[in-house]
């Protein structure tokens, strides 16, 4: 069984969480439905008249909700608002006193689907409407109050509940986003130094070759100068194949640009003003495991503390190691690697 804080950590919440939505958005109107067969002056047939346009309109509803949990608008979803809206408003006579608690619903898939201002106009509006049509149907002047509450409430949980959810879409949206941008960059920077190191040497190879060849079929008489280009082919082979595994080697292990590039792009992502200072000499290629580990924990941090609104990202090379700088505002967060040797410290 998976412990609730790793639960809430996976990916998991993230593929439930528009299914909450739904689900909730979908229960609110069961209280309303029974209160039109029990509640004053309602009897069965107003009950009966709002549970049937509820079974109407709730699917268009939870389809509002469903799209704009996963940070999506639905296809046509103005037509079937309005289609949602006909069927509310004209079983308002019809459904009971209490059926202006149905306006909750109205109201969040107006702020769902419509656009800005017109949402905005929309939601107030049926705020404002719920009391006076409820006491049109005659609901006792003192229920009123409560009725407004129970709409603003009930329309206020299902709106946070989808913004959460949206908002948990998008993270792990750009979560995925930054990590093929990574790979991208990692698959880049390989391709690169691999053309201009490896790519290089095999050319010369094939030169050397084709001239040992050159040599071998004009002439029987340039023994020597066929046996040196056999020779430095050969040595040139052997170079070649030493480099090409040391770099494979050094593949194995992630690049620190790419990690810097990766914290840089995750800090911005959250609002952070971020920039990376690096020398002009440039950096090691490869990055230490525990670099990485540190460097990762201090932009967790950051992201995790509220009012943070700029970082500077320093990277120094030393004759020891590598020596990062984490700024953030007032405070300063060293991290230095040596050789078997890692410390990190911060202050201010």
């Amino acid at each position: 069984m998976v412990p609730l804080v790793e639960f809430w950590r996976s990916d998991r919440v993230v593929r439930l969480a528009p299914a909450g939505a739904v689900a909730c958005s979908g229960l609110l109107p069961l209280p309303q439905v029974a209160l039109a067969f029990s509640y004053l002056d309602n009897d069965a047939r107003t009950g009966l008249w709002s549970l049937a346009a509820t079974a109407v309109y709730l699917p268009l509803h939870l389809r509002h909700v469903w799209y704009a949990a996963r940070a999506t608008r639905p296809p046509a979803g103005r037509w079937t608002f309005a289609a949602m809206a006909v069927i509310i408003l004209a079983a308002t006579p019809l459904a009971g006193n209490m059926w202006p608690r149905a306006y909750a619903s109205l109201a969040v898939s107006a702020v769902l689907v419509l656009p800005g201002p017109w949402s905005f106009v929309a939601y107030l509006s049926l705020m404002i409407a719920a009391a006076p049509a409820s006491l049109l149907l005659g609901l006792p002047w003192n229920a009123a109050p409560w009725l407004t509450l129970s709409v603003l409430c009930a329309s206020g949980a299902v709106l946070l509940l989808v913004w959460l959810s949206a908002v948990l879409v998008r993270l792990q949206s750009a979560r995925e986003v930054l990590a093929q941008r990574a790979v991208a960059q990692e698959r880049r920077r390989i391709d690169d130094d691999l053309r201009r190191t490896l790519g290089t040497a095999l050319e010369s190879l094939a030169a050397r070759g084709a001239r040992a060849a050159d040599l071998l079929t004009t002439s029987l008489d340039k023994r020597a100068e066929l046996e040196a280009e056999l020779s430095g082919l050969a040595d040139d082979s052997r170079r070649t194949l030493a480099e090409a595994r040391q770099r494979v080697r050094g593949y194995r292990r992630p690049s620190l640009r790419a990690e810097l590039d990766t914290a840089a792009t995750l800090l911005s992502a959250a609002g952070i003003e971020t920039r990376l200072q690096l020398p002009r000499t440039g950096i090691p290629d490869t990055i230490a495991p525990q670099l990485r580990a540190a460097l990762r924990a201090t932009v967790t941090r950051l992201l995790r503390t509220d009012g943070v609104s700029a970082c500077t990202i320093t990277a120094t090379v030393l004759t020891s190691g590598v020596r990062l700088e984490v700024r953030a505002d007032d405070t300063t967060e060293t991290i230095d690697v040596r050789p078997h040797i890692h410390t990190s410290e911060a202050h201010p």
